[in-house]
């Protein structure tokens, strides 16, 4: 698998993700393909979740951050507290606001830092709240993430989180049918995908999940509409972290084919 070639990623990024259906994952794969590059990869996280279980994690406050991340090799992950709540099992970290992460990321203790800009209670979709994503105005890419699994289950809270938000945006009502179209539309819409997406980010949709042919063929309908929803992106991605496939789809044949 090469995510970072698929996600346009150079010596010098910094990538939000949001959504769901794989986040964590694909941010550990990068970490994983950066190191390899000799780059120095840092993970962290704007919301609450359990810290990565491969990676080294540092607690550090926004005033500690430079001489506290200066003392680790990366890659690393850090955060700025545990969670105290000692009946959940698994026990999770919060992050930062967006200002320190813009100011970490101006500072380039990283080549590439690595951003959990929302949460989804492990769910394989969702639409953002209110209240986010919180994306640094600093990111290079924002990767909008979705899992194939969604396509064909019912719009409820067993497999989205904010069903109601989906609806909103894509005319379904709770308790539909998933469909391919929803899921693409969500994706790239301006109150989806693209919510608080800096101007100057690439925008990339990822479609995750995708073990099967016939799942790699849906995933290929999902980022085919949402291609043709927005000139905002240049590609998509489809990958199957299980079966180590990543596989682009340009917007360019998205359009040709359209035609």
């Amino acid at each position: 698998m090469h995510l970072a070639a698929a996600l346009g990623l150079g010596s010098s990024a910094a990538v939000a993700f949001v959504g769901a259906g794989g986040k964590k994952t694909a941010m550990g794969q990068l970490t994983i393909e950066g190191t390899d590059e000799g780059y120095d990869v840092g993970y962290t996280t704007m919301t609450a979740m359990p810290p990565p279980p491969d990676l080294p994690l540092t607690l550090t406050g926004p005033d500690e951050w430079r001489d506290d991340l200066d003392a680790h090799e990366p890659p690393v992950a850090f955060a700025r507290e545990r969670v105290a709540d000692p009946a959940r099992v698994d026990r999770k970290v919060r992050g930062f606001d967006a200002s320190v992460v813009e100011q970490l990321s101006e500072a380039g203790l990283f080549d590439w830092l690595l951003v959990k800009a929302d949460g989804a209670r492990k769910r394989e979709f969702k639409a953002p709240g209110a209240r986010e994503p919180v994306v640094p105005r600093t990111a290079s890419h924002v990767v909008p993430v979705a899992s194939v699994a969604a396509v064909g289950e019912m719009l409820t809270t067993d497999v989205v989180h904010r069903p109601e938000r989906v609806a909103d945006i894509t005319g379904l009502d709770v308790g539909d049918t998933i469909t391919v179209e929803a899921v693409g539309t969500v994706l790239t819409h301006p109150e989806g995908g693209l919510r608080n997406a800096p101007t100057e980010a690439s925008v990339i949709p990822l479609v995750n999940k995708a073990d099967t042919e016939s799942q790699r063929r849906t995933a290929r309908d999902v980022l085919s509409h949402a291609l043709s929803q927005t000139g905002r992106c240049s590609r998509g991605v489809i990958t199957s972290f299980a079966s180590d496939i990543c596989e682009v789809v340009a917007a360019t044949d998205v359009q040709e084919a359209q035609r």
